[in-house]
């Protein structure tokens, strides 16, 4: 895992990873294309150290409210999370400023933050997307074979 100062957090189309990499190795992934011109081992997560005071700064500045995406290119819940604690900042400045969350997952890490998911729900809209690749376990180890710890 490695930190870096990003210029923005959204994109023009308001989605947001907070970081860049994942550790689930499971093989359909896009993300890991060449096309995303990440400078990086796929599995050493990238971290946008500012991402968090950059999303507070451009929610609070924005006209319009929309739906707020995460999830799209890595998984907002991968394990480094439960030691970061970005993603629960970051959903806790959506629903603070009163934006509405679409969120992509496959890790029951999500379960921490259903109180914010919750409220957010209640105020405007929330939509939770999870990814459930399939029910046999020996075909799991093969396409996901790092698997989920959670």
């Amino acid at each position: 895992m490695h930190f870096v100062k990003v210029k923005g957090i959204l994109s023009s189309k308001n989605g947001m990873n907070l970081f860049r990499g994942c550790t689930h190795g499971c093989i359909y992934c896009d993300s890991r294309s060449k096309c995303y011109q990440m400078n990086h081992s796929f599995e050493d997560i990238e971290v946008k150290e500012n991402s968090i005071e950059l999303l507070e700064d451009r929610l609070k500045r924005k006209r319009k409210k929309c739906m707020i995406g995460m999830g799209s290119m890595t998984d907002p819940y991968i394990n480094e999370e439960l030691k970061l604690n970005y993603t629960r900042q970051a959903i806790e400045i959506i629903n603070k400023y009163g934006f509405g969350l679409t969120l992509i997952t496959k890790s029951s890490n999500i379960i921490r933050d259903l109180d914010l998911l919750k409220d957010i729900n209640s105020k405007t809209k929330c939509v939770v997307q999870m990814t459930l690749t399939t029910y046999d376990e020996r075909l799991c180890r093969i396409i996901e074979p790092k698997g989920l710890t959670s």
